[in-house]
């Protein structure tokens, strides 16, 4: 049993970082192409710099459910939604960008973003609070 602690040990970690790697991958592949590595925006699209402060309220993590599960229209153009990710996914997303932040707020769960499901709004119909 000693013999299976260092293993249990470096098989934890391993999951760990392959789960951070995971994120970071899936940020790489649907966020950072346009809004950048660390959220600082990829002209022409937008930084989202500007959106901490609607990580700490009801109303703004709402909306960025929203954008997230049906997209926005914007005036560097239309960012799409991602409804096809599962709600895992997406609120890992949302608690990557807090964190590329420094935001301050509870950490999305899946089921915070489920409760934006099954709205079929249109990125027309994603409002800013």
């Amino acid at each position: 049993m000693k013999r299976l602690l260092p293993l249990v040990f470096f098989l934890a970690l391993g999951l760990s970082a392959a789960s951070a790697q995971g994120v970071e991958g899936l940020w790489s592949r649907t966020c950072a192409v346009c809004h950048g590595e660390k959220a600082q925006g990829v002209r022409p699209y937008p930084s989202l710099q500007g959106v901490a402060a609607l990580l700490a309220t009801p109303e703004g993590r709402r909306y960025l459910v929203l954008v997230v599960l049906y997209g926005k229209k914007g005036e560097a153009g239309l960012m799409p939604g991602f409804a096809q990710l599962k709600n895992e996914e997406l609120a890992a997303l949302l608690n990557h960008l807090k964190a590329v932040l420094g935001a301050k707020g509870e950490p999305f769960t899946p089921e915070e973003v489920q409760k934006g499901r099954g709205l079929n709004l249109t990125p027309e119909q994603v409002k800013r609070p």
